[in-house]
């Protein structure tokens, strides 16, 4: 798990205009919710907080928080739970961190890294990958930033690799089914008729499901 030491400051305006105030001076809005404590209102440095975020972007990361102007001044330990940014400019609307105790074991999604090239796909099949990510359950700092799995041996025979094939660290367990199957090498035609029926499946959700009334859009109290 990487660690990083991010400052923000306390705010005491709220709503809209002092959002829009606040990114017009180079600063982000951003809430910390605590587990036993009410939420905190922050302001972080925008390019600080971009440059950190760009360079994370895709681990998992404990970050150490420090608070300006709290009292009791102490290091906040959190993960960033969500991140708002501008569909256009890509600029950093809102953070949202959530504060963890370091002494208890938590549940991430940990990407996996698929290496190689398998024998299979040599022989004309596809890769055919079913899980991204998978979840592991451990203390913070001890859960890995990711779990990489070397398909090479995967041949054109419909065995695949399942989450029991994984290498997980001994100090952190695995939180899904064992027999959940992560990759596998199908023939084409294979992969063909289950990108189908997948289409099929999603159009029939859809014809399913009745076109509701449109309604007025209800005023937003959100930053």
């Amino acid at each position: 798990m990487i660690q990083q030491d991010m400052t923000a400051a306390m705010r005491q305006d709220f709503g809209k205009g002092a959002a829009h105030r606040l990114r017009q001076s180079g600063y982000a809005p951003a809430i910390l919710y605590g587990q036993k404590s009410e939420p905190i209102a922050l302001a972080m440095e925008a390019k600080a907080l971009t440059r950190d975020l760009l360079r994370l972007h895709g681990h998992n990361v404990v970050v150490s928080l420090d608070i300006e102007g709290e009292k009791g001044k102490k290091k906040h330990h959190v993960l960033i739970k969500d991140i708002q940014t501008d569909p256009v400019t890509d600029s950093i609307l809102h953070v949202d961190f959530l504060e963890i105790d370091m002494d208890k074991e938590i549940v991430l999604d940990v990407a996996v890294v698929y290496t190689g090239t398998a024998k299979g796909v040599d022989m004309g099949g596809i890769l055919n990958i079913m899980a991204h990510t998978v979840k592991i359950k451990g203390m913070p700092l001890a859960i890995p930033d990711e779990i990489t799995v070397d398909v090479t041996p995967l041949e054109l025979t419909g065995h695949g690799i399942t989450c029991a094939d994984l290498a997980i660290p001994e100090n952190v367990m695995l939180d899904e089914e064992p027999d959940k199957v992560c990759v596998s090498v199908v023939a084409p035609k294979a992969a063909e008729e289950e990108e189908v029926e997948e289409e099929e499946a999603a159009e029939a959700e859809e014809g399913a499901e009745e076109p509701a009334e449109a309604e007025e859009p209800a005023a937003s109290t959100e930053e």
